[in-house]
């Protein structure tokens, strides 16, 4: 049998995307040539990434201050695309390098934001990857980790909870609040990921924020892209689809002080996997084994997943159902993408109304349609069956939980205030233990409020 050769270069292949065979070299081309259009996609981002020099706009200072000012956030798991993503950055900084005569065009800020019990794996894995990648622009690329915890720090709080009648109602509570109470209030995966992924978000947004970036750079891959899609409509947050994926306007909550870019989005996550086989990144990966699928020779034996459909998140599901068929019908992944790329935003009921957990727009009140569909009011034991029912939950913890909640609809009902909420966190605080979680108020004190960080070369100097 004829040994497949690169249809680029003519080397050997060891990889098979898209109906072509590629060399590890010209297939780490192509993927970093499917992130740098989206960084060049319009004068925006291009005014970031380029190297400025003297002309007839700007003199040679000021095509120097531009190229020290363009400072860009990349948010990093240490999954395959967060990785990939940093390594094309790195990539492109030794490019400029090499043909700019040493001058950069932006630098780097690498954020990670980590559980306490996980810092000291993070750092480490963190240290070997930047000695074995990146040594030669430790100063374009800064590594930065926040502690979750520092969300509830010197923050304001309300009690966001769900009545009888989807009303939602808040109150002052000034109590010490932590991670630990917020997540153990989850009952299930999925409303635990849906606060994590609230949490992460507005920690990498504030930090933009305060320190002036321009974009933030997310390393979601096309298949990553569309499972959030089709996850925030199983959701019921369809209607946030376009504010989240947007990459074409200022980020108005934040003082329009910085856009947000998903340069892998052209990218499928099997190919993202195939990268970091190529570039020898599946070894610095966390909590993350990368896919073998398109390597011509399998690196890692195929296991099973043994989780119970029962037992995984939304997000879950939906990344096992492109998983299957990103093989034979990747056209339904891409799709799903450029369908979400065409959404607009629905109508606001009213301006500048914000949901008080997620912080998405206000398009309809979920909870007015909750209210009309749902009955509310109870109906006595009648049969023998009845009476043995109710009995068992009288006795069951079921009950207990009930009578919390209902106790601490008493302890505000006097005092609270109509609070916002979209239809998707309706859902969300429903699976919460007594509909009700404590969450920081957003004000200017949030945003102003300095975020406590470890820097790697804090340690180093």
């Amino acid at each position: 049998m004829t040994e497949p050769l690169c249809k680029r270069c003519g080397e050997p292949a060891v990889i098979l995307s898209r109906k072509e065979h590629f060399c590890s070299r010209c297939f780490c081309k192509f993927i970093s040539s499917k992130q740098r259009k989206q960084m060049m996609s319009d004068p925006y981002f291009q005014d970031i990434f380029k190297v400025m020099h003297q002309d007839k706009v700007r003199s040679a200072e000021q095509a120097d201050a531009q190229n020290s000012s363009s400072r860009i956030l990349a948010p990093l798991s240490l999954g395959s695309s967060s990785t990939v993503m940093l390594d094309v950055l790195n990539d492109t900084l030794n490019e400029q390098k090499s043909t700019q005569r040493g001058r950069t065009g932006f630098y780097v800020d690498v954020l990670l934001c980590y559980l306490e019990s996980e810092f000291q794996d993070l750092k480490n894995r963190v240290e070997e990857l930047s000695a074995a990648r990146y040594r030669d622009n430790q100063e374009n690329i800064k590594f930065h980790f926040i502690n979750l915890e520092s969300f509830f720090d010197g923050q304001e709080f309300e009690k966001l909870i769900i009545n009888d009648d989807y009303l939602c109602s808040s109150k002052l509570d000034s109590d010490p609040y932590n991670l630990k109470d917020l997540l153990e209030q989850c009952p299930n995966r999925s409303s635990r990921e849906d606060l994590l992924t609230f949490i992460i978000r507005r920690l990498v947004k504030r930090y933009a924020y305060q320190h002036n970036h321009k974009a933030i750079l997310w390393g979601h891959s096309m298949t990553k892209l569309a499972d959030e899609t089709m996850s925030l409509v199983v959701k019921g947050r369809g209607e946030h689809i376009n504010s989240l994926f947007d990459s074409s306007q200022l980020d108005q909550d934040y003082s329009g002080k910085f856009r947000h870019l998903y340069p892998l989005k052209d990218v499928l996550l099997s190919e993202v996997d195939a990268y970091c086989y190529s570039a020898g990144l599946d070894k610095h990966l966390v909590n993350y084994t990368a896919q073998d699928t398109l390597l011509l020779q399998k690196r890692c034996e195929t296991k099973a997943s043994g989780k119970l459909i029962k037992n995984m998140t939304i997000n879950e599901m939906v990344r096992k159902y492109f998983d299957d068929i990103e093989g034979d019908y990747s056209n339904v992944i891409s799709t799903v993408v450029r369908t979400a790329d065409k959404l607009a935003e629905p109508k606001l009921i009213e301006p500048n109304v914000k949901c008080s957990l997620c912080q998405g727009n206000i398009h309809t009140r979920g909870s007015e349609w909750l209210q009309s569909i749902t009955i509310n009011n109870g109906c006595p034991p009648e049969t023998q069956e009845d009476k043995q029912l109710y009995e068992k939950w009288y006795e069951s913890n079921l009950r207990r939980e009930r009578d919390e909640y209902l106790e601490l609809m008493k302890s505000v009902s006097s005092q609270g205030e109509d609070a916002p909420l979209c239809y998707g966190c309706v859902v969300t605080l429903g699976g919460v233990k007594n509909k009700c979680v404590t969450w920081p108020q957003s004000t200017d004190r949030e945003l102003n409020q300095t975020l406590e960080e470890f820097v790697l070369a804090d340690e180093e100097d």
